[in-house]
């Protein structure tokens, strides 16, 4: 493995380590990581790269480069929410977008780790403060909802003394948020038949009749106006939730930062 390895390289990385005067990797970790600074510095370093590119090839008089934006979203957003949001960024010929649907927590580690530019995802504690920077770009509800009978109400009664429930995982947003509202409230009645991290697949088994579950707004608008979905008589149970864009305080490529730029209009 280390035959690939050549030896001016061992010496560049620790000149450059001296050179600016941070510890890059974290020497204890095993497997060898980067430090908080280190992934920093990554980042920093990836963007003036692209830049640079960019700038060369403008200088060549090239029209093909295209500054790549790497985005890791949240599921429900990837499918429901960004292809709409996408549509309205100008100048789209002169941008790749590279979109990864992940897990929250996984989003976050992408991101310190500079793998992407931007998170679009709910709010996060974690995140509203330095070295991450943060766009608010909408509201939305969790709601509890059921499939309708023939008549248009909804085949399950939230006061029943079971109700089968389909629910998200522990470690998912929603299924955070589901979980604690049944732990502040009388719960037992809620019999979980069903788990899954995604919303899709837990719509599709709500048509279906096998459950209530709590649906994002954007996921069931046309299911409610048809209505093949009613949201439940349980006001205390809906839940607001905020997507925010979120990116390291790191400067990015032109196409990033303007892509940034854009999104923070939006609200403005």
């Amino acid at each position: 493995m280390l035959n690939n390895i050549e030896t001016k390289w061992l010496y560049d990385f620790i000149a450059l380590e001296t050179a600016i005067g941070i510890e890059l990797f974290d020497r204890n970790a095993t497997p060898l990581k980067l430090t908080e600074q280190g992934r920093l510095f990554h980042a920093h370093i990836r963007n003036t790269l692209d830049d640079l590119a960019y700038q060369l090839n403008k200088l060549h008089g090239g029209s093909y480069y295209k500054n790549k934006i790497t985005l890791a979203a949240e599921h429900s957003l990837s499918v429901f929410i960004l292809p709409e949001l996408l549509k309205t960024v100008p100048e789209q010929q002169e941008k790749i977008f590279y979109v990864e649907s992940i897990d929250v927590d996984e989003a976050v580690l992408n991101l310190k780790e500079g793998k992407s530019d931007f998170i679009f995802s709910f709010f996060n504690e974690e995140l509203m403060s330095e070295p991450f920077m943060h766009t608010k770009i909408l509201e939305s509800h969790l709601y509890p909802v059921s499939a309708c009978d023939k008549t248009g109400k909804p085949v399950f009664n939230p006061r029943a003394e079971t109700v089968p429930l389909l629910n998200y995982t522990d470690t998912s947003y929603m299924g955070r948020q589901v979980n604690r509202y049944l732990s502040a409230t009388n719960s037992e009645r809620f019999s979980i038949t069903f788990v899954y991290s995604m919303s899709d697949l837990l719509k599709r088994m709500t048509l279906q009749g096998y459950g209530i579950a709590w649906l994002p707004d954007y996921s069931i608008r046309e299911e409610l106006k048809n209505p093949e979905l009613a949201v439940l008589d349980m006001p205390d149970a809906v839940m607001r939730m905020e997507v925010y864009l979120y990116r390291m305080n790191a400067k990015l490529n032109v196409a990033s930062e303007k892509f940034w730029r854009y999104m923070k209009s939006l609200n403005h």
